[in-house]
């Protein structure tokens, strides 16, 4: 299993697969398996699973995020598209 350093929250970037490129935020972690969503296509209550070594960390964690699904708190999919919206605003490519 290779060492996967992600946090609940953070943003990341797919770079393998159809969604390659596409930005997910984290919403679970297990092993090396990685259950992100984009508050669009994939759903917080439907996240997508991922290969950790699939992904690509950004310094980006959103702390509301983050808290509240730490503590077991309801995060919706507006919450989570308004965090990749907010990024890709603060980080234009």
């Amino acid at each position: 299993m290779q060492n996967c350093t992600f946090n609940i929250g953070q943003i990341v970037l797919s770079t393998q697969g159809h969604d390659k490129g596409q930005r997910y935020v984290v919403v679970g972690i297990r092993g090396d398996r990685i259950a992100v969503a984009d508050g669009v296509l994939k759903s917080i209550k439907t996240p997508k699973q991922k290969n950790c070594k699939h992904l690509l960390a950004t310094k980006f964690i959103d702390p509301e995020i983050e808290s509240k699904l730490k503590d077991g708190l309801e995060v919706n999919d507006q919450m989570i598209y308004h965090t990749l919206l907010k990024f890709k605003k603060s980080n234009k490519e």
